[in-house]
C-alpha cells in the first residue's frame, strides 16, 4: 500500500472511531443498553476507579439501569491509534454532568480510553477504561 493510501486508510479509521465514540456518549447518556449490546465483543472488559467489570450481562445492565446519569458529555483531545489492520485504541477527554444517585448534580473530568477490533466489517469494544482526569 503506497504512504498516501495508508494515510487515507487512517484518517478514515480515525474519523469513524471518533463519530462511534460520540454515539457511545450518547447512548450512555440516554442508557441505551441496545447501541452497547451491538458495540461489545462477547467478552468485554471495563476498567474504571470504580472497579473492574468482565462479566458482559453486568456491565449491559448497567447501562439499561443508568443509575447515575450522564446528562452532559463534552468530547476533546480524540486521538486513535491503528493498532493493526483490525483493530485500534481511541482515547478521549470526557467532562461529564452526572446525576449522582440520580439527584446529585456532580461534574467530572475523564480520560475515556476504548480499544477495538473490527468483526464482520463493524467495530466492537473489547475494553474500555475511564480514569479521573486532571480538572481545569
Amino acid at each position: 500500500m503506497s504512504p498516501e493510501r495508508e494515510q487515507a486508510e487512517r484518517e478514515s479509521i480515525e474519523r469513524e472511531l471518533i463519530e462511534l465514540s460520540e454515539r457511545a456518549w450518547e447512548a450512555n447518556r440516554n442508557g441505551d443498553a441496545e447501541f452497547y449490546d451491538r458495540l461489545l465483543t462477547e467478552a468485554p472488559l471495563s476498567v474504571s476507579q470504580w472497579g473492574i467489570v468482565d462479566d458482559r450481562e453486568t456491565i449491559l445492565k448497567g447501562f439499561a439501569e443508568n443509575r447515575n446519569p450522564y446528562t452532559r458529555t463534552d468530547l476533546s483531545d480524540h486521538r486513535v491509534i491503528v493498532l493493526s489492520d483490525g483493530s485500534a485504541a481511541h482515547t478521549v477527554t470526557v467532562e461529564i454532568d452526572v446525576l449522582v444517585g440520580g439527584t446529585d448534580k456532580q461534574t467530572m473530568r475523564v480520560f475515556a480510553t476504548t480499544v477495538l477490533t473490527r468483526r464482520d466489517g463493524e467495530w466492537r469494544a473489547a475494553l474500555f477504561q475511564i480514569s479521573p482526569a486532571p480538572t481545569g
